[in-house]
């Protein structure tokens, strides 16, 4: 890895985006060298929570917005997928420890998770 960036992943909603969203992600580009961030789309979000505020064009830009984002994943999964970090070259995934669960009561994290190794 010598040479190469540390990419770390975080994903989320980031509806009504609050200091909570923006320090969570600043603790996660503390992690690495780059911070990508997949939001979710408007289908994922009633599908498991139910609808949001703003719409995921404005969250899109609300996220692209905070300065320790460097990119942003538009229409990223719910359950956050090994194969999403792998394709946007991702060593690590951060989240808080807020429980996410999706609509049958499911860890969002559990394909990543350390839980379920």
């Amino acid at each position: 890895m010598a040479g190469r960036k540390v990419r770390v992943w975080a994903d989320g909603c980031f509806d009504m985006v609050h200091f909570g969203h923006a320090n969570a992600l600043r603790q996660a580009k503390a992690l690495g060298d780059e911070l990508i961030v997949g939001v979710h789309s408007d289908e994922e979000i009633k599908k498991h929570k139910g609808p949001p505020v703003f719409t995921e064009a404005e969250r899109y830009r609300m996220v692209k917005a905070i300065k320790w984002v460097d990119e942003v994943v538009e229409d990223a999964p719910y359950t956050t997928q090994l194969a999403s970090l792998d394709e946007h070259s991702c060593d690590f995934c951060a989240h808080g420890d807020d429980v996410t669960c999706t609509s049958d009561g499911k860890d969002a994290y559990h394909l990543v998770s350390l839980g379920s190794l």
